[in-house]
């Protein structure tokens, strides 16, 4: 029988959630390549996934210090030491080493890479960087960026296609906006463990127009991916096209109000819409 309370770590510890939506981004690439959907595009998405997977389990070991100075993070395994350094190393490096071997014997060398590139400048040049800069958000963006471009070389694409960067641009700009909402709630906690935000720079108004500002280039964005993609069915052309209306008309109202109730709302908005982009896309190809 399974651990329940092990089982329930091993899902924090590699961020299941967040994991789940990289595969996702990375399976909506395949198919978009692929202009279909088939069996092995389960090849790429485990791969990305574990990787994804390990890389967290890797943050979370080099984040400990200041994990435990923060109130949302002091229940992670690590923190409260229900899970050891040591096995948390063993786990991140057999889910790595799989992640990578799967992409590499059934997708070839560049998503391989790609995967390990993306789980290294996570860890080596995000994280450490989020202590030095409050933009350390923009790089940051490149580990939400690079594994829909995964999906779409395992699919037959190449990297550099037109549509790839699109997909890769697309989800890179919706990062920024999705990160400074969290500083918005959590900025003070992230000062006391020695992250750098703009909450320390600027004014809470402000980083809300700047929020509003981002919003707007992710509706543009998902707008001109349509373009991009060459959506084949209109009425999906049309309903992404009001889904980035709505985002940017909700978040204007969200400027004018500030209590928690509206931030919440805003937070699952943005995610929700990025999912139903998703899979609009991938309905677009298959029906």
């Amino acid at each position: 029988m399974v651990n329940k309370t092990a089982f329930k770590n091993f899902l924090i510890l590699g961020k299941a959630s967040i994991s789940s939506s990289v595969a996702l981004t990375t399976a909506t690439g395949y198919i978009l390549s692929q202009r279909d959907i088939n069996l092995p595009v389960i090849f790429p998405v485990i791969g990305v996934y574990l990787l994804a997977m390990s890389a967290s389990i890797i943050n979370q070991i080099i984040e400990m210090r200041a994990d435990s100075l923060m109130s949302r993070t002091q229940v992670r395994p690590l923190v409260n030491k229900s899970v050891s350094v040591t096995n948390a190393s063993i786990i991140s490096s057999i889910l790595g080493l799989s992640g990578f071997t799967i992409l590499l014997i059934f997708n070839g060398l560049i998503p391989a890479l790609l995967g390990l590139f993306t789980l290294v400048w996570y860890n080596a040049v995000y994280t450490p960087l989020k202590y030095h800069t409050a933009f350390a958000a923009f790089p940051g963006g490149l580990t939400g960026a690079i594994p829909p471009v995964i999906g779409w070389v395992a699919g037959g694409g190449e990297i550099l296609h037109p549509c790839a960067i699109a997909l890769a641009t697309f989800l890179f700009i919706g990062q920024i906006p999705h990160f400074w909402l969290i500083l918005l709630k959590f900025g003070e906690e992230y000062h006391i463990a020695g992250i750098k935000t703009i909450t320390q720079t600027f004014s809470t108004i402000q980083i809300k127009r700047l929020i509003l500002v981002w919003i707007l280039a992710t509706a543009l964005a998902g707008i001109l991916l349509a373009f991009f993609l060459f959506i084949n069915h209109l009425s999906i052309f049309y309903i992404i096209h009001l889904l980035s209306l709505s985002l940017v008309l909700y978040f204007i109202l969200w400027f004018i109000k500030s209590h928690n109730r509206v931030f919440k709302s805003a937070f699952l908005l943005i995610n929700l819409y990025y999912l139903l982009v998703m899979l609009l896309l991938i309905i677009d190809v298959v029906i």
